[in-house]
C-alpha cells in the first residue's frame, strides 16, 4: 500500500495478494475507494456494502470493518471530517441540516462519481511524477478533492448542493477578481473567496460563470499565466520554464506548457528565448 497526504486529504493505492479483514473500532475519517480488481466489503456501524469495480463505498467515522478478497486492488482517498464540514459550510453558507450523512453505496457509473475518480487518478499521477508539489498546487488540489467528493456522493445536503443558488451581485464578482489578482501567488481557496465577497461559494461561482463565462478558478489560471509570461519575457540568468511554472502554481511543466500555448499561441520556451534576445 502507498499513501500520501495532501493537507487534509490522503491518496492511497492498495494491492493485496492475500485476502484479509481489518477492524477499526474508532474509524475517524471519511473515505472512498475505487476498486480496480477483486471484491470486498465495507461495514460501518453494522451497515455493510459490497465493493468491486464500478461499485464502491463511502466510509465515515464510526466502527468499521474492511474486508478484501485475494488480488484486490483499489485507489482511494481519505478526508479529515473537520476539513470536509468546513468546506461544506463554505459552499452552502451554513449547516442548517445538521451533521453530514452519506449513502454508503456508490454507483461508480454516475457522471459525478466518474468525475471524482478521474480527479483522484489525476492527482495520484501528479504525485508520482511531480512530488514534491508546489504548495499552491497542493492547497488547490486539496480543495478540488474535498469539493468534488461532496458533489459526487449523495448526502443529506445533496439538495442544497445541487439546487439553484442565490445570485451574487456584480460588485461581489468584481471583488472576487480583485482578490485573485492581489493574491495570485498564494493558494486561492473557496473559503478565502467566500470571505472576501461575503456570500456562499455556490452563489459566487454560479454568478461568476454566468457573468464572465468561466469559473473563478479559470480566472486564477489566466492571472497566473499572465504573471508567468511577464517573468519569461523579462528573464534573469537563472530563469527557466520549469522554475517559473512552479513559482506560478503549476506543478507539471508539461501541463503548464500546454495551457500556456493554448492561452498565448506559443510555448513558454518561445517567450523565454525572445526575452533573452535569441
Amino acid at each position: 500500500m502507498g499513501y500520501v497526504a495532501i493537507g487534509d486529504v490522503g491518496i492511497l493505492h492498495g494491492q493485496y495478494e492475500a485476502g484479509f479483514k481489518a477492524r477499526f473500532p474508532d474509524f475517524n475519517t471519511f473515505a472512498q475507494g475505487f476498486p480496480i480488481n477483486g471484491v470486498g466489503a465495507h461495514e460501518i456501524d453494522g451497515r455493510e456494502v459490497k465493493v468491486s469495480k464500478g461499485s464502491g463505498a463511502v466510509s465515515f467515522p464510526g466502527s468499521a470493518t474492511l474486508q478484501y478478497g485475494p488480488q484486490f486492488e483499489h485507489l482511494g482517498m481519505t478526508l479529515a471530517p473537520a476539513a470536509l464540514m468546513g468546506k461544506l459550510a463554505t459552499i452552502v453558507g451554513d449547516l442548517r441540516l445538521g451533521p453530514l450523512h452519506f449513502d454508503m453505496a456508490v454507483n461508480g457509473h454516475g457522471s459525478q462519481s466518474k468525475r471524482l475518480e478521474r480527479l483522484i487518478r489525476f492527482v495520484a499521477t501528479e504525485v508520482e511524477l511531480s512530488w514534491p508539489m508546489s504548495p499552491i498546487l497542493q492547497s488547490e488540489l486539496q480543495q478540488a478533492m474535498l469539493t468534488t467528493f461532496l458533489l459526487a456522493n449523495p448526502s443529506n445536503y445533496s439538495g442544497v448542493l445541487h439546487g439553484e443558488p442565490v445570485a451574487a451581485g456584480p460588485w461581489q464578482v468584481r471583488r472576487a477578481e480583485q482578490f485573485i489578482e492581489a493574491n495570485w501567488d498564494q493558494p486561492i481557496t473557496i473559503e478565502a473567496l467566500a470571505a472576501a465577497t461575503n456570500i456562499s461559494a455556490r452563489s459566487l461561482f454560479s454568478s461568476f460563470k454566468a457573468g464572465r463565462g468561466y469559473s473563478p478558478m479559470d480566472f486564477v489560471k489566466r492571472v497566473r499565466l499572465g504573471r508567468a509570461k511577464q517573468k519569461l519575457s523579462r528573464p534573469d540568468v537563472d530563469t527557466s520554464v520549469s522554475a517559473v511554472a512552479f513559482e506560478c502554481g503549476f506543478g507539471n511543466p508539461g501541463h503548464f506548457a500546454r495551457d500556456y500555448r493554448h492561452h498565448f499561441g506559443e510555448f513558454p520556451s518561445d517567450t523565454l528565448r525572445r526575452g533573452r534576445g535569441f
